[in-house]
């Protein structure tokens, strides 16, 4: 007997569920446990092994139980050997192999300068060290400078300082934070000095000069708050925005929006989708129209791995929208997950923009169905599209909001409704604002006016934020939430969203959603 395809599909399904299940495993194994790489990688070759010898035994008869479970134990050690190799090897060529240590180094900004509100943060490939002239260095360190002088993607420096180790800071974990990036060295205050020659990939210098003259039309042509929340909400990050302003956002459930994280996109490209469907475009079309919407926005941001597999999020969805079924991603979903955690495994306990996105997107899938079928049954009215956003923001917070509040200690009790309030002006305010820069680019002296459109909405959005977080109630502090209050909260969400899915498949007499 044959295998079926829907049976290739279930086994595809369960074996990335397996490899997503060791990484998560790995991920709390000790360190000298998952050093012993050859141990790991031998019980794979082995499971594998038996895998072929019985699948060639039962070829005629397709997959016997015990052949899939050789496989599957095969993909389970191969995960757990793909976590240990992302380990950092401790040897002399390793720039944190010097922790502890004071030395000088040369290398190149990495990435984009972090402004803070005292201070910058620059991300450092080491290149050299004075303790072993002629001898090249590899790795990261995250070095924190005052806010001046000015620095720039790919500009070679040299400085001297004492490395140290990340670590724990107030219950939260820095040094596993870090490691997601490959920053296992961190230097406070050193004296920097640029030193000629540039460093770091060509285009995306480019792209980061480029995306530093757009963010100085937006100032241009906004106003202060204004400007520095237009910045984020298209390019990502909070720099200038002030930290009550801040905080705000965090009690209204609204951080997500100043974020190019899965979590965002996805939310976003979802509520594009359906305002072009709202707008009278044929599915097909609105599908297209949003997919270079997403495209030019992703490029704009500067092209980070955040942003790329953030882009990647949001595109499942649109595809999911398109086919007009969003259970048929099931397997597209998982398999991205898998693939992403391939290629950097640290993500599925470390990232918690990696958790939420694809948690949100998992509420998009299964959640926002039963929502849906349940506002028709109410009867309540469309509403061009304001429902469907609703809707949306409801279904990715149910699996979201326990690491919400497990990561920032805080629950926002409003966020529903200020999502409804906020979320349809952001398509809106992202395409004024990208319409509005090159005209301001070439008539600058009428930038005021080019940009008014987005200064009504921005105006719009700080104080929709600014009276829903002084409501009382509006949020809940949570000092701490354990590991179990959150594996009981999602054992019954996911109950009741079988439970409740299988009604509605019932109902609609179809296999899926």
């Amino acid at each position: 007997m044959l295998i079926s395809y829907d049976s290739k599909s279930k086994i595809f399904l369960i074996a990335c569920l397996v490899f997503i299940f060791g990484i998560a495993l790995a991920s709390f194994l000790p360190a000298e446990i998952l050093y012993l790489s050859i141990v790991w990688f031998g019980a794979g070759m082995f499971f594998l092994i038996l895998t072929v010898l019985f699948w060639r035994f039962n070829e005629q008869t397709g997959i016997k139980s015990v052949c899939l479970f050789f496989l599957l134990l095969a993909i389970l050690f191969f995960s757990v050997w793909r976590y240990g190799l992302s380990l950092p090897e401790n040897t002399p060529d390793k720039i944190w192999h010097y922790n502890g240590q004071t030395v000088t180094v040369r290398g190149f900004i990495d990435n984009e300068p972090d402004i803070r509100d005292n201070g910058q943060k620059l991300e450092i490939t080491a290149a050299a060290i004075s303790r072993l002239p002629g001898r090249p260095i590899s790795g990261k360190i995250l070095v924190t400078t005052d806010l001046y002088p000015e620095y720039k993607y790919g500009d070679k420096l040299e400085f001297a300082c004492e490395l140290k180790p990340p670590e724990e800071y107030k219950g939260f974990a820095y040094d596993r934070y870090l490691s997601r990036f490959d920053i296992y060295s961190v230097c406070y205050y050193p004296r920097v000095k640029i030193i000629p020659g540039k460093g770091g990939n060509y285009i995306y210098a480019k792209i980061f000069s480029f995306k530093a003259k757009l963010a100085g039309l937006i100032d241009l042509g906004l106003s202060e708050p204004e400007s520095s929340l237009a910045r984020p909400i298209v390019f990502g990050g909070q720099k200038g925005l002030e930290q009550s302003i801040r905080d705000d956002f965090q009690k209204v459930g609204l951080t997500h929006i100043m974020a190019v994280s899965g979590f965002n996109v996805s939310i976003l490209a979802a509520i594009i989708m359906v305002v072009f469907l709202s707008l009278g475009l044929k599915r097909q079309r609105a599908f297209y129209a949003a997919v270079i919407f997403l495209a030019a926005y992703i490029i704009l941001v500067g092209l980070p791995a955040s942003a790329l597999r953030a882009g990647l999020m949001g595109f499942l969805v649109l595809w999911a929208l398109k086919l007009g079924r969003l259970n048929k991603i099931t397997n597209s979903l998982v398999l991205t997950a898998a693939v992403l955690l391939l290629i950097n495994p640290k993500l599925l306990r470390d990232d918690v923009g990696f958790q939420l996105s694809f948690l949100a997107l998992a509420g998009l899938v299964y959640v926002y169905p039963i929502f849906e079928d349940f506002w028709q049954k109410i009867k309540l009215p469309k509403l061009r599209g304001a429902s469907d956003a609703l809707l949306i923001t409801l279904a990715a917070q149910v699996f979201t909001l326990p690491v919400l509040a497990y990561n920032f200690s805080q629950i926002s009790l409003i966020a529903p409704l200020a999502n409804l309030a906020v979320l349809w002006a952001l398509p809106a305010l992202t395409v004024l604002i990208l319409a509005a820069l090159p005209l301001s680019a070439v008539l600058p002296g009428l930038s005021f006016l080019f940009f008014l459109p987005s200064l009504i909405l921005t105006k719009y959005i700080l104080l929709v934020v600014k009276y829903l977080a002084k409501l009382p109630y509006s949020y809940l502090d949570v000092s701490y939430l354990s590991w179990g209050w959150l594996a009981i909260y999602y054992l019954v969400a996911v109950f009741l969203v079988i439970k409740l899915r299988r009604k509605l498949l019932l109902k609609r007499g179809t296999g899926g959603i």
